[in-house]
């Protein structure tokens, strides 16, 4: 029996159902199980899903209902004969598994299968497993590059998988923040874009020191602190290799803030958290710290709409909302397989003052 092709994620607003059903979906349409095929068994499903059998039964309640399989007694769910023909194309997002269990990522996903398939396209996501090594595996990947696939989005792409999607020839888009796409054409969402559209507030405020708290250096912000006559410290955040990359980013970034920020050690005027799980250990730390926020320090995090930080006090938040960005790299998408121009910058997201400003 085949592996199943996708795994659970607990931080998705889908129901348990839901994501079952939509990862079959993506499964049938992408090719991955063929017409006539038997899907695995509901204690199949259950035990490498990890969910309750009671899951897999109303998954496959949806897919009856969408035509894309039949219930046979005792033999189980089999895929329906279809006329591919309906679909416009397939489009394939793939991302690394370093990203799974984030809430920006899930909903991204989830947005833009939305979009796809209300435009006609089959949808697959394939997330390229990395060892703990650092290895990539790519078998999925090259399965679904070697098959009709019209158009990937790649989110967030290291310069192997780009180079991966590059040597496939399939026409391509890198979601991208600091990253340089490896070459891929590229959709920006960037956290100096974020800070420069606040630079007026921060100015205003008569802020002339910022820590920032980042996994990856920003030249642009570095430029524009200059500018700005603002002196610049970073709290550079680095996973730990073989720990789980979210969870090793939100524990490095409370260790890194405790640090800076124990007592005896001069204040910014201002911290910024340009990531949000960075964010959520880095207020733990602060709180630790007992500096309060904003009498001692004003604080600005990136924020998702649906998952922002808890604290005490309103924060200032530069709130990102993974749904419209879906639906916005979606419509890039489908314009770049058009052949029509497209912006190739995300939606500015929306800041908010809180507290602090």
């Amino acid at each position: 029996m085949k592996k199943i092709p996708f795994k659970i994620d607990r931080n998705s607003r889908e129901n348990l159902p839901e994501q079952l059903a939509n990862g079959f979906r993506e499964a049938i349409l992408g090719g991955y199980y063929k017409p006539g095929e038997r899907l695995p068994s509901f204690a199949q499903m259950a035990a490498e899903l990890g969910v309750s059998i009671r899951t897999p039964r109303d998954a496959m309640k949806l897919l009856v209902d969408a035509n894309l399989v039949r219930s046979r007694p005792r033999i189980g769910c089999e895929v329906l004969a279809r006329d591919e023909r309906i679909w416009k194309g397939l489009v394939a997002v793939a991302v690394n598994s370093a990203y799974e269990g984030s809430y920006y990522i899930s909903v991204l996903i989830g947005a833009i299968r939305k979009a796809m398939l209300a435009a006609g396209y089959a949808f697959r996501s394939v997330t390229v497993d990395v060892g703990p090594r650092g290895k990539p595996d790519f078998s999925h990947l090259d399965a679904v590059l070697a098959g009709p696939l019209s158009f990937v989005i790649a989110i967030y792409p290291d310069d192997r998988l780009a180079t991966r999607i590059l040597k496939s020839g399939k026409p391509a888009l890198a979601c991208v923040d600091v990253q340089s796409g490896g070459g891929l054409e590229i959709v920006r969402f960037s956290s100096v874009r974020n800070l420069l559209s606040i630079a007026r507030t921060i100015q205003k405020a008569g802020v002339r020191s910022i820590v920032v708290a980042e996994y990856a250096r920003m030249p642009l912000l570095d430029r524009l602190c200059e500018k700005m006559g603002i002196a610049l410290e970073y709290l550079t955040i680095r996973p730990r290799e073989g720990e789980n990359y979210l969870g090793s980013l939100k524990k490095r970034a409370m260790d890194a803030v405790i640090k800076r920020f124990s007592k005896g050690t001069a204040l910014p005027d201002l911290l910024l958290f340009t990531d949000d799980y960075v964010a959520f250990g880095g207020l733990v730390g602060l709180a630790k710290c007992a500096v309060r926020v904003p009498e001692d320090l004003r604080v600005i995090t990136l924020a998702n709409v649906g998952c922002e930080p808890v604290f005490p006090v309103p924060l200032a938040q530069i709130r990102i909302d993974p749904r419209a960005d879906g639906a916005a790299l979606a419509a890039k998408a489908l314009a770049r397989i058009e052949n029509r121009p497209f912006n190739q910058n995300l939606p500015l997201p929306e800041f908010v003052p809180g507290r602090s400003f």
